[in-house]
């Protein structure tokens, strides 16, 4: 009786023969010299794929030269917000005529960059408040999503705006006067002091713009850098000809500017995941995992069978190994795919270990297929080829150890990109793990 190859309890093994037609053998001719007797192509795609959503503690969001601030509602999460936060330096060309110079106006500066999600349809209304408390950064040098600084409840700007996000027009927002003139008084009381830089950052901590909720339906992005976020001091020195000077007070610091990424008034099977260690099987959500960005949710993949392919080295070998994961465009628009996802190892309590690498020693990335027309065979596609070679060349094959599905880390901390990826319990278009294989037939 010729021994099976899996255990009891695996799924049923289903072997594709890939030949001149479907469901037969193809010969593959090696040459006598090689190998003696036949050997053939075969397809398994009934391997077990686990997919799990996880949810890191914090991400990382100062630093990225990205500026987020709306509200939107995500249809799985609910309501979804972004908040920034900056600090400001002194103006070193700061000089101020008395007698001749006269105030005309103190804006916000900021620089949309095309990235949006949302609905751009509707108005937005942004706020600009003043800083209590002066921006830290932890022990590691980092700002999280978390992260929170106390601020006035009364905004010193307050502007109701259409958003135009793929026109990058910038978008310029008045400052009450009353902290313009306040902001004069003190330029000017230390404008030749050895401190006064120090002095400055002690009384004007710092900005933070947030968006009225209730009015906003999108989260826009911003450039950050001296060029294009900026608060700026308009005035002119009157004469025998006008003369037009302003100030600009840059970001102190890059790694001062964060942004707060929280959800509100959460709803939804995925607020379950309390904590990293949490682990919401695809069975328990809707038979679908979820990635999204700002927020910290990630793609666990284990293999609980993996053992079982371990009888494939005695009857031949893996020549190619394809993860497809399928994303749930019942649920999803095209628009909204990443162009890439990124593969890592994770283990036990949802401990990630790295990003994989391909064999030229790039970090393994995933391609998209598309199909435009009904997106039935849309799917990320990851080659595990070495990935899974490698696992099955170890002493003890550690189930416990899985993959990661995850966004670049300098996209987590300054998008709320995602996608939504059916399981393998799915009633329509599973992800799947495609195994291609030789073996020898050797009777």
């Amino acid at each position: 009786m010729r021994k099976s190859l899996f255990n009891k309890g695996f799924l049923p093994f289903f072997v594709l023969l890939i030949g001149n037609q479907a469901c037969q053998r193809g010969a593959l001719d090696l040459g006598d010299d090689f190998i003696n007797f036949p050997t053939y192509t075969a397809l398994i795609d009934t391997v077990t794929v686990q997919l799990s959503t996880i949810r890191a503690d914090s991400i990382a969001t100062s630093g990225t030269e990205k500026a987020l601030i709306g509200y939107y509602k995500h249809p799985l999460l609910g309501g979804q917000a972004a908040q920034s936060y900056f600090a400001i330096s002194y103006p070193t060309d700061f000089s101020w005529n008395q007698d001749h110079q006269i105030f005309d106006s103190l804006v916000v500066m900021l620089e949309p960059d095309s990235y949006w999600v949302g609905d751009t349809c509707t108005d937005a209304q942004f706020q600009v408040h003043r800083l209590l408390e002066e921006i830290a950064v932890n022990e590691d040098g980092n700002l999280y999503n978390y992260s929170s600084f106390e601020y006035d409840t009364t905004p010193l700007a307050q502007q109701c705006f259409q958003p135009y996000p793929q026109k990058q027009e910038p978008l310029a927002m008045r400052l009450n006067d009353g902290f313009a003139y306040e902001l004069i008084e003190f330029l000017t009381k230390y404008e030749n002091h050895v401190d006064r830089t120090s002095l400055f950052s002690e009384v004007f901590k710092g900005l933070t713009i947030k968006c009225d909720t209730n009015i906003t339906r999108s989260v826009l992005s911003f450039n950050v850098s001296d060029s294009s976020c900026y608060m700026r001091l308009y005035s002119h020195i009157t004469g025998l000809e006008q003369e037009n000077v302003s100030y600009d007070f840059l970001l102190s610091d890059q790694q001062s500017q964060f942004n707060q990424l929280r959800t509100i008034s959460p709803s939804g099977t995925f607020q379950q995941i309390k904590n990293s260690k949490s682990i919401l099987k695809a069975q328990e959500s809707e038979h679908r995992a979820l990635l999204q960005a700002g927020i910290g949710y990630k793609i666990r993949i284990d293999f609980p069978c993996l053992n079982n392919l371990l009888e494939l080295k005695s009857k031949g070998y893996i020549v190619n190994a394809e993860l497809r994961l399928k994303p749930d465009m019942q649920l999803m628009q095209a628009a909204d795919l990443p162009p890439h996802v990124y593969a890592g190892e994770i283990y036990r309590a949802n401990e990630i270990w790295g990003y994989l690498s391909d064999t030229n020693g790039n970090i393994l990335s995933s391609s998209l297929v598309m199909d435009p027309m009904y997106h039935e065979d849309t799917y990320y596609a990851f080659n595990l080829s070495t990935y899974l070679s490698n696992r099955l060349n170890e002493a003890v094959v550690d189930t416990d150890l899985g993959l990661v599905i995850t966004l670049p880390d300098d996209n987590m901390g300054c998008s709320f990109n995602w996608l939504a990826i059916n399981g393998q319990s799915s009633p329509l278009h599973q992800s799947k793990l495609l195994l291609y294989y030789y073996y020898y037939d050797t009777e």
